[in-house]
């Protein structure tokens, strides 16, 4: 028998993320081109672990009709500028196969999904290491022969699917491959499992792959109020009317002293505050931040105003213990849980939640002279190296539910504690710098209040980043010739690693000149 090597074959690669299937998804497409009379080979190359590595699988499929007396030259691995079809569950995955140059403009097919999932590299950066999905998708847009491409993940979830089934619809939509809409309908058919559920996601996603490939959907949080409802619409944002009397207070104040293009970051900080303490800290946000606006030209829409009220507003709900437990224990998040695994409304599941509680972190909601003296103790260590460490314990259980509860009302008492001392502490002094400098230098003003982005994370990261936000204001209160150039490069250099070392060497340089 001779090698045919006129034909060529049709060569399709598929990145999906684990727990996506991809798998099925693959299977899917052998089962189709086979029903069609098209013979097919496959392979797949696994992720690293669910969530934090896409599973690539690869296939060449061949019409058995020009086969005839020849056979088919088949990889069993993709090259660049020979793939045909590209599919991909996430438009980061759809960038990374651009990158390896699986996609080409004179005859790939790509069809990917606009919604993103993080990579943990993206999620672990100290900055912003986030993917730009606008890039991706232009780029898709310049080196693909066509491109399809919607919220996928936003149809699977409308029809209670998984997205494999849209992908597959979207393929089928296309008219990429020579097959008919009832093979990819029968193929779903045949495997007997959750059919409806996936037959109406399948006809979901084909009817849109039809249409033009839509834009990259940006996540724009709605606005939900607590304590507020009705609205007035003022420059695009919509301010709330107050349902309570202290809401009423907050409102009007928020109204009378702070600029529209200072609304809406203000409010969503006061909204936090609220959520996070209460009332009476939510008034003591608006005083801080009115004392900023007071030193505010107004230039750039307020920028220096905005900084400090969004920085202002994350770091005055620091993450202690309270506060974890008020998080895992809130009904809307054991709905979004839910909401992901797929239970049904009466199914009982169970979370198993991680703590490692560190030494410092338990003094931090003690009694401010309690936590010193326990803290500063040898043996006040040795006690709390009992009751510290890792830790999984179970919400569902009655002992860790109530427990969980008890240590979120101790939120009431964090104004005594030793923690909220320490964060106070450091935040006056931050604020005492922005107002300091913002009368001679409005630059350099929001450059220090840019050195709010510092202060991040929990633990030992959140005892760096304090610090390293205490030392930035330290020295520009002990050298008042820096200026906002060197700020800047204080707070690059503090977001460029985990090591401090950037930070201790490029701070010693600048405080010894």
């Amino acid at each position: 028998m001779t090698v045919n090597t006129e034909l060529r074959s049709t060569n399709i690669i598929v990145t999906a993320l684990g727990g996506e299937g991809g798998g099925v998804l693959a299977n899917w497409l052998i089962e189709v081109a086979n029903n069609n009379n098209w013979t097919v080979q496959s392979t797949s190359l696994a992720g690293v672990a669910q969530r934090t590595g896409a599973t690539i699988y690869y296939l060449e499929i061949f019409p058995r009709a020009g086969i005839k007396d020849s056979l088919p030259i088949m990889s069993l691995s993709p090259t660049q500028g020979d793939i045909d079809i590209a599919i991909s569950s996430e438009i980061a995955e759809a960038g990374r196969m651009l990158q390896r140059g699986f996609v080409t403009p004179d005859r790939t097919t790509l069809i990917s999904s606009s919604h993103r999932v993080y990579a943990i590299d993206e999620k672990t950066e100290i900055a912003d290491g986030t993917m730009q999905a606008a890039a991706i998708l232009d780029i898709a847009n310049r080196y693909s022969k066509h491109f399809v491409h919607y919220d996928m993940q936003a149809v699977a979830q409308r029809n209670n699917a998984v997205i494999s089934s849209v992908l597959f619809g979207a393929l089928a939509g296309s008219g990429a491959l020579p097959f008919n809409r009832e093979s990819y309908e029968e193929v779903i058919r045949q495997t007997g499992k959750a059919v409806a559920t996936n037959l109406a996601a399948f006809t979901d996603s084909y009817e849109i792959a039809q249409k033009a490939g839509g834009a990259v959907e940006h996540y724009h949080p709605q606005i939900a109020d607590a304590f507020t409802e009705g609205a007035t619409e003022i420059d695009g944002f919509s301010l709330p009317a107050a349902t309570t009397v202290k809401g009423q207070e907050l409102l009007a104040q928020l109204a009378a002293d702070f600029p529209q293009a200072t609304q809406q970051i203000i409010y969503e900080g006061v909204k936090k505050a609220i959520e996070y303490q209460d009332f009476d800290y939510a008034s003591h946000y608006l005083d801080q931040v009115a004392s900023i606006v007071a030193l505010d030209s107004g230039d750039g829409d307020f920028e220096l105003t905005n900084t400090t009220a969004r920085y202002l507003a994350l770091w005055m709900c620091f993450e202690d213990i309270p506060r974890v437990a008020q998080l895992k224990i809130r009904h809307q998040r054991m709905e979004e849980i839910r909401k992901e695994v797929k239970a049904e409304d009466q199914q009982i599941f169970y979370v198993t939640e991680y703590f490692r509680p560190r030494p410092e972190e338990i003094c931090a909601i003690l009694p401010a002279p309690l936590g010193r003296a326990i803290i500063g103790s040898k043996l006040g260590r040795k006690a709390l190296n009992l009751v510290s460490g890792a830790k999984k314990l179970k919400t569902n259980t009655l002992t860790i539910y109530f427990s969980l509860r008890f240590l979120a009302m101790l939120r009431r008492f964090r104004r005594s504690s030793l923690g909220y001392h320490h964060e106070h502490s450091m935040i006056n002094n931050w604020l005492d710098a922005i107002r300091l400098s913002a009368g001679s230098d409005r630059a350099l003003a929001i450059e220090v209040a840019e050195c709010g982005r510092i202060v991040k994370g929990y633990g030992s990261t959140r005892e760096r980043t304090s610090e390293q936000n205490t030392a930035i204001v330290a020295a520009y209160n002990d050298h008042r010739h820096l200026s906002a150039d060197d700020i800047k490069a204080l707070r690059d250099a503090a977001l460029e690693d985990d090591s401090n070392t950037a930070f201790s060497k490029r701070i010693s340089a600048l405080t010894r000149a």
